[in-house]
């Protein structure tokens, strides 16, 4: 077996203590992961996390489809993980200006070639929801 060059990586460290929080490297930078029982804890739990690589990825998707007509100005995108069943991600992409009906298809379409989105594809159900002003484009 061969080793191929990595998408991505992380190392995780959990100190020899009775807390569950993780210090998380990503590369260059780190963060605190934790899954506290009694409050918000040190960190993001690792679903959190999971939700947030699928928010990010989603945002710098939207900015480069739409930046093709120019300035699309500022991108929210909001994704929760529902339980289920089916586990449900379910993604809303908020925007400041109102998309023609088939542009909103076409960045809809889009959003499901996103890498994070074709790697969490086999195991969970995503459902996208393109707003402006908070009404439903697509």
């Amino acid at each position: 077996m061969t080793m191929q060059i990595p998408l991505a990586s992380a190392d995780a460290r959990l100190a020899a203590t009775e807390r569950r929080a993780v210090e998380v490297r990503l590369g260059p930078h780190e963060v605190m992961s934790d899954h506290a029982d009694d409050g918000p804890g040190e960190g993001p739990t690792p679903l959190e996390l999971l939700a947030a690589s699928l928010a990010a990825c989603s945002a710098m998707t939207v900015r480069t489809h739409l930046e093709r007509d120019g300035d699309p100005g500022d991108i929210t995108v909001v994704v929760t993980l529902d339980a289920g069943p089916p586990t449900l991600f379910y993604r809303r992409v908020q925007l400041g200006f109102r998309l023609e009906p088939d542009e909103a298809h076409r960045l809809a379409d889009a959003m499901e070639r996103t890498e994070v989105t074709m790697m969490l594809k086999p195991g969970f159900n995503i459902r996208t929801q393109i707003e402006h002003a908070g009404e439903p484009l697509v």
